[in-house]
């Protein structure tokens, strides 16, 4: 049983630089009020490179980064509104709408108590994307479309001014071609930009898998020249417990992972403890369960039962080998679905183990059995599918899976209260005091397993026994065997009752 497969957020409403090119390259002629002239000409210096382009990258940074340039460009269509009227060809005076409308939309999402930054962030690229589809497409993430999205609205917007205020102070009348033209240009670089980025970001992820591969082969390769592995040696996917460091298997295919389990290495313990516990519990499945008194006076129903109790338990510990025989196979995909098969055996072993203490309990009241054995099956089947998300099995997720399977396991004292209510508190006592050494050996084993206990306190000591898994492997064993005694108990209990008429029916 290992470790394997089976924020906050702020706004940033992207304004498409296409429009934005458009504003700046369609050439409007800019045609003033010779009062607002006078008044706003001697004032008006033509905007350098916005300073937004210096701030680090970063989710953060570039939401910053977002409400900076939206703050700004604000500013800047309000100078342009109170500098006089724009006469404005309709390519230019589609894109100012463009941007007045992104101004507008980002201010409502700013008065918005919950959810501003992302909100504001969605608003952005879905206007960029609605009307500049075209220099969007190169961008991939959402992370990735605002910041080309900002660069192209600061640089149009930037280069609009500066030509605008050429047009104002020379009065040149070709202002609207020359503009567009630079548009263009600058919708052209930003397009290439923006292309460069993601082909870089792909490149990236071909590098990381080629990376990943090289490194697989290079420990096919040691395990070929020295046996066993140390942890550096291993392939990062397959590092699940930095204390262990030495004695990994690594196998180029199944029949070698299977020829490896008869060989010394860290996992030998873990394999063959198993193993051995799986002949055991077969030879309490045929042999001493039904030469016990209890079989005896067993019906169908019981034996089955008691039966699916040593068929969760076989299948367990059947899939623990199978695991640990398997998970030095170089194939991540192969290694990621032995682990789940380890996670399922985990689970059915809890549910069958819960459906015999429901089964018992209410031996007399068959409603409330099947309610609490149904609720319990389907709890069972959560945890088999569970282990398939891909999150579950990650290494940090040790904590997280310890708590599932104790609450799952923790859902066999939901009778409790139904007992305790109409036979009274002695009867709860009576009835679970003799699951009681198991749960206590499956919570040790439990915390053990994700303490990664001894190891850690003395990394490398326990390389091959003694580590955490190996107890955690004993605690899952003696765990079954107590189980089993408790269920010879509860049956006895039940039968007790039955002949007195089950009279708390």
């Amino acid at each position: 049983m290992d470790d394997m497969a089976c924020g906050t957020s702020f706004s940033f409403t992207p304004c498409d630089d296409n429009n934005t090119s458009e504003v700046r390259a369609s050439g409007a002629q800019v045609q003033e009020r010779p009062g607002a002239r006078q008044r706003r000409h001697s004032q008006f210096v033509p905007r350098r490179k916005s300073f937004v382009n210096q701030i680090m990258d970063g989710e953060e940074a570039l939401l910053l980064k977002m409400d900076l340039f939206l703050s700004d460009l604000e500013k800047r269509l309000e100078y342009w509104e109170n500098y006089g009227e724009l006469s404005l060809d309709s390519s230019i005076s589609a894109a100012l709408s463009t941007l007045q409308a992104v101004q507008t939309r980002c201010s409502q999402v700013s008065e918005e108590v919950m959810g501003a930054g992302r909100r504001r962030l969605h608003v952005m690229v879905e206007t960029l994307e609605t009307g500049y589809h075209e220099a969007m497409a190169a961008a991939g993430s959402l992370n990735e479309k605002a910041k080309v999205g900002i660069e192209l609205l600061d640089a149009m917007l930037v280069d609009f001014e500066t030509q605008a205020t050429k047009l104002r102070e020379k009065g040149i009348a070709n202002a609207a071609e020359s503009l567009m033209g630079e548009g263009r240009r600058v919708v052209d670089e930003s397009i290439d930009h923006a292309r460069e980025v993601v082909d870089e970001a792909i490149k990236g992820a071909i590098r990381a898998a080629e990376t990943l591969e090289d490194h697989v082969q290079r420990a096919i390769t040691r395990a070929r020249e020295h046996g066993l592995l140390r942890y550096e040696d291993l392939p990062t996917p397959w590092r699940v417990n930095p204390h262990i460091i030495s004695g990994y298997r690594f196998s180029d295919s199944k029949l070698a992972c299977v020829r490896s389990a008869f060989r010394f290495s860290n996992e030998l313990v873990n394999i063959w403890s198993h193993a051995l516990g799986f002949i055991a519990v077969l030879a309490i499945a045929f042999y001493f369960y039904p030469t016990s008194a209890n079989f005896s006076l067993s019906t169908k129903t019981d034996i089955f039962v008691a039966a699916s109790f040593f068929f969760a338990a076989c299948q367990c510990l059947g899939c623990s080998v199978i695991w640990h025989t398997m998970n030095s196979v170089a194939d991540v995909n192969l290694v990621s679905m032995f682990a789940c098969v380890d996670y399922t055996g985990i689970s059915l072993l809890i549910a069958a183990s819960i459906m015999t203490t429901e089964y018992t309990a209410f031996y007399c009241e068959p409603t409330s059995r099947w309610v609490y054995m149904v609720t319990t099956a389907v709890l069972g089947a959560g945890g088999v599918i569970l282990p398939w998300h891909p999150r579950f099995n990650g290494a940090h997720m040790a904590w997280a899976r310890v708590a599932f399977y104790v609450g799952l396991g923790a859902t066999g004292f939901l009778p409790i209260l139904q007992i305790s209510y109409t036979r009274g508190a002695e009867s709860v006592w009576e009835f679970y005091s003799p699951i009681i050494k198991s749960i206590a050996v499956y919570m040790v084993g439990a915390v053990v397993y994700a303490s990664k206990i001894p190891e850690r306190w003395c990394p490398g000591m326990f390389d091959y026994v003694g580590g955490s898994h190996n107890l955690w492997h004993i605690a899952v064993l003696g765990g079954i065997l107590f189980h089993y005694s408790a269920m010879q108990a509860f049956f006895s209990n039940a039968f007790r009752r039955a002949q007195d008429s089950c009279p708390m029916y």
